[in-house]
């Protein structure tokens, strides 16, 4: 049984979120984000919960998933594994407060957030990946709802065939937001043979250019002042 883990925080990935393009960073912001990164640490509760299935010319046996990028993603895979992760609900309670009483620092906080969050995903794809590669076996990258032609509201299945709710405390509103909003499904194959990974960050995604979230980080600056 792989536990939920987390490691260091990565500060280029955090800017990154913060849409920081080479700019200066002044003191203050630097001690802004090392509080944000403490605060995060301190909160955070990583919980995870993963299964297996079998795959079956693309498909996973069971759950079909709509979209041409899954399937592409699976096309050489007898298995896949489904998982969701969540930082809990006190990292949720911290940027509600943040949000009520400064913005700025509820932007960085997310980001900070963001970046654990993705953290702990990393630490569970690494350690299926050694697992696998002790049986000779390989794993794709992984892939989550909303990502490609995948649509978001697969989560809700997703979260639904691993009880999400009564496992690890995370839920999906019918409007596909995941509470707490610190979390994240994802599907991830299993094969026989050595798998091409795909370039990660959010400029590779077919849906950069509509991707909301990245325009939120532009108004967000703008209404904060927040220059990084």
């Amino acid at each position: 049984m792989i536990e939920a883990r987390m490691i260091d925080l990565n500060y280029n990935e955090i800017l990154m979120y913060l849409g920081h393009r080479g700019q200066e960073i002044t003191p203050e912001i630097e001690t802004q984000i090392q509080k944000c990164i403490a605060e995060v640490r301190r909160h955070a509760a990583p919980r995870l919960v993963y299964r297996c299935l079998s795959v079956d010319k693309g498909s996973i046996t069971g759950f079909p998933l709509e979209g041409n990028d899954i399937r592409q993603l699976l096309q050489n895979c007898d298995e896949a594994v489904l998982f969701a992760v969540t930082l809990g609900a006190d990292i949720e309670q911290a940027l509600m407060r943040h949000e009520v009483t400064d913005m700025a620092d509820a932007l960085i906080l997310d980001a900070c957030a963001s970046v654990a969050v993705e953290n702990v995903c990393d630490c569970f794809e690494e350690d299926v990946r050694a697992q696998l590669s002790r049986e000779n076996r390989y794993l794709t990258s992984r892939f989550s709802p909303g990502y490609g032609d995948l649509p978001l509201g697969t989560q809700i299945q997703m979260c639904e065939m691993l009880n999400t709710s009564r496992r690890i405390g995370l839920t999906v509103t019918e409007n596909f937001i995941m509470v707490p909003r610190k979390s994240v499904t994802a599907v991830m194959g299993i094969s026989d043979e050595p798998q091409e990974l795909r370039k990660r960050g959010c400029e590779n995604c077919k849906m950069f250019s509509k991707c909301y979230y990245s325009q939120y980080i532009d108004i967000c600056k703008q209404d904060c002042h927040v220059d990084v």
